[in-house]
């Protein structure tokens, strides 16, 4: 083999490594990603959950006009799972008016998300992916 020859196969060597180098890191951080929204999507059902048990009028399976009854053990009263494949998911704050849910990922303990229900409305979402959001 040639110089020129040899030069060209070690060119093409380094870039088929910087090529996977940059789809793995792309992999990952889609992957992280999806994991997020996954958080997200249980969070938000978790809150679709509690507006409903907060509607309800029946004061013994129902929240009657508050969210203050999901403080304690809100997963548990609102019959849910707190793990999923996804995470661990808790009621971490009940006020009468609002409610916040606080997910975390078991795949990638970084990655955290929490939800703050406002009366009727998603107040804030927030997802994190430096570990500042943990669970209790």
């Amino acid at each position: 083999m040639g110089q020129q020859q040899l030069l060209l196969l070690i060119i093409g060597v380094i870039l088929v490594g910087l090529a996977v180098m940059a789809g793995l890191t792309a992999v990952q951080k889609y992957t992280q990603q999806d994991e997020a929204d996954g958080l997200v999507d249980r969070s938000l059902a978790i809150a679709t959950y509690a507006f409903y048990w907060k509607s309800r009028q029946d004061p013994f399976a129902g929240g009657d006009q508050s969210y203050e009854g999901l403080g304690a053990d809100g997963m548990g009263t609102l019959s849910l799972n707190p793990e999923t494949v996804r995470g661990r998911f808790a009621i971490t704050a009940a006020w009468a008016d609002s409610v916040e849910i606080t997910a975390v990922s078991t795949r990638y303990p970084d990655i955290g998300v929490r939800v703050v229900l406002d009366q009727f409305n998603i107040r804030r979402t927030t997802v994190r992916f430096d570990g500042t959001l943990v669970l209790n």
